[in-house]
């Protein structure tokens, strides 16, 4: 766990992240005091409102050893699909799959986020959020037909505005995507909680005065609810 090495009149800095980022935290009183409150909930998609990783969706099926260990090769390296650079088509036949593999498994490789679980219980989260008049957005590193699939479910309709890392050719480790993310909605980075599953992806949005949280997939609702109200987020 962090230590806090020095309390500020606005904020709290705790100890330098393996990046050199000075890992911030607001103080909710000084929050209070300045007429600060989080209005916005950016939620990470895979690790967080989808659950497990995309290769996880082959567990559904039975598949034997042979065939799994090829299929797995799909969902290894996806930096040029999360970048907008390539296509699940284009994927897919880079991996150069046997012709019987190709048959059997194409349409389930290509259309694996229509199988991949969806978090209910932060859907959940976020219809609560929504009725005590929260704004949602989601930030995350996809590919633009999962993104697309997504942004058309009815689970997501209350979603405020996505930013998704195919749309502008960079990934939230690159850090610029929570820039585009508050220039395109306007918001104010004091005013904003962050979920998400992956640590360096937090410390990057404190760089943005941003409010973090690592959410640990599956197994963290409480935890993160506990965090929320500490933020004085009305669940």
């Amino acid at each position: 766990m962090l230590k806090q090495i020095k309390i500020s009149k606005n904020k709290v800095i705790l100890s330098k992240n393996c990046l050199g980022i000075d890992i911030v935290r607001t103080d909710s009183k000084d929050r209070e005091k300045r007429g600060e409150y989080m209005h916005n909930i950016i939620f990470d998609l895979g690790g967080v409102l989808l659950k497990d990783k995309p290769v996880s969706i082959l567990k559904k099926f039975y598949i034997n050893e042979a065939d799994y260990n090829q299929l797995i090769n799909f969902f290894e390296n996806w930096e040029k699909l999360d970048l907008g650079q390539q296509s699940l088509e284009e994927k897919f036949l880079e991996c150069n799959f046997p012709d019987y593999i190709s048959f059997k498994y194409r349409d389930i490789l290509l259309k694996y986020y229509e199988i991949r679980d969806i978090n209910m219980d932060l859907i959940d989260l976020i219809n609560k959020l929504k009725n005590n008049s929260y704004k949602i957005y989601i930030l995350s590193d996809n590919n633009s037909e999962a993104a697309n699939y997504y942004k058309n479910n009815a689970l997501f309709n209350v979603v405020n505005g996505w930013v998704v890392s195919c749309d502008y050719n960079v990934t939230k480790s690159d850090g610029k995507l929570f820039g585009i993310l508050l220039d395109k909605h306007k918001l104010k980075p004091e005013e904003c909680y962050f979920i998400d599953d992956k640590q360096l992806n937090v410390d990057i949005a404190a760089k943005y005065n941003i409010n973090g949280y690592k959410y640990d997939d599956n197994s963290d609702i409480i935890k993160l609810y506990n965090n929320m109200r500490e933020n004085d987020i009305k669940i």
